[in-house]
């Protein structure tokens, strides 16, 4: 059976999981890969609802071995997984080949002609994947807010994820593709509401607020992602 793949949010993280049943096992288990990935081994026939309570149950230890696990995590290579949003893809470095090329949840990528060509190529990837996502849901939330945007950049700021200029001029960060697509949303709609207010008043937090009344999670889950602490960077 093939594992099943998903996302729990465990206090402010986003942890993503991975669900492999097999049919001789008789208890569940729980371990965390060298990608950061929670890999739960269930019973046949166990649910998912009851897995995902267990993972809830364990978030403490389950984060801190997280954690220790992404700070000695090894260098990009065939097999890793990497983080699109809500998704879980499965790196794989080909021989053959002149692009990028996803296929369901593998993205094949051509082998490196330099040591730092994989994360080069990959970053590119991801700024494209970045310009059709953003700018999409940029003027989704822009036309239900009722407000204009003079144009969008997408960069790799350093230290922000993203700026509202007061001519309407929004930049987004391409990193955001890392994150949960609620998050993206937040700084979207975050980044729109300084067409009204700008700066971060009372009343500027009253306008987040009125358009997602979950801001203040979604913020705090922003603070604590790290711009370039990343798989692929």
């Amino acid at each position: 059976m093939a594992p099943a793949t998903g996302i729990l949010h465990l206090g402010d993280h986003a942890m993503p999981y991975t669900l492999v049943r097999h049919p001789l096992r008789t208890r569940l288990s729980l371990r965390v890969t060298a990608a950061g990935v929670i890999e739960a081994r269930a019973p046949l026939r166990m649910g998912t609802p009851l897995v995902e309570r267990f993972i809830r149950e364990q978030a403490d230890w389950l984060l801190s071995t997280r954690h220790a696990a992404l700070e000695k995590r090894p260098a990009l290579a065939d097999g890793a997984l990497l983080t699109l949003l809500n998704e879980q893809l499965t790196l794989r470095v080909v021989a053959d080949g002149t692009r990028v090329r996803r296929a369901g949840s593998i993205l094949h990528v051509p082998a490196p002609l330099t040591p730092d060509g994989l994360e080069a190529t990959l970053e590119r990837w991801y700024r494209q994947q970045a310009h059709t996502h953003l700018t999409t849901r940029l003027r989704l939330w822009a036309e239900g807010m009722g407000v204009t945007v003079h144009k969008l950049t997408i960069r790799g700021q350093s230290t922000r994820w993203g700026s509202c200029s007061s001519k309407g001029a929004i930049s987004l960060n391409w990193q955001l593709m890392l994150l949960p697509a609620r998050v993206v949303d937040y700084v979207i709609v975050h980044e729109l509401c300084h067409r009204h207010e700008m700066n971060h008043s009372p009343a500027f937090w009253a306008r987040v607020g009125a358009v997602l009344p979950e801001y203040e999670r979604l913020r705090g889950e922003l603070k604590r992602a790290r711009i370039g602490h990343h798989q692929i960077l």
